[in-house]
């Protein structure tokens, strides 16, 4: 039979597993703060969809606020994401899609 191994051990090798999606979740959670905190005027109508693979995706509620996003903001919210030292390479501007 194997030797058992501490409980510390096991889940510290699950957890370490498990970083890179918490690592994704606080991407977009810093994402969405520094959006906020430029922002704040849009909080109730944005927010940072996701944060994946150098993308981040900004969601709008209106195409008056998404025409302004994605013509005059992106550079600039690129720029503070990557001073916040995400890596991003990329920001989206979308649509929201509203369901009845």
């Amino acid at each position: 039979m194997d030797n058992p191994q501490p409980l510390g051990d096991f889940l510290g090798r699950i957890l370490k597993k498990a970083k890179p999606s918490k690592k994704l979740l606080a991407g977009r959670r810093l994402a969405q703060k520094v959006f906020e905190e430029t922002f704040p005027q849009y909080q109730t109508h944005a927010r940072v969809h996701s944060v994946k693979a150098g993308v981040a995706v900004i969601e709008a509620d209106s195409s008056a606020l998404f025409q302004e996003l994605e013509g005059f903001h992106k550079e600039k919210l690129l720029e503070l994401f990557r001073a916040a030292d995400l890596k991003v390479h990329t920001v989206r501007v979308k649509l929201q899609e509203h369901t009845k």
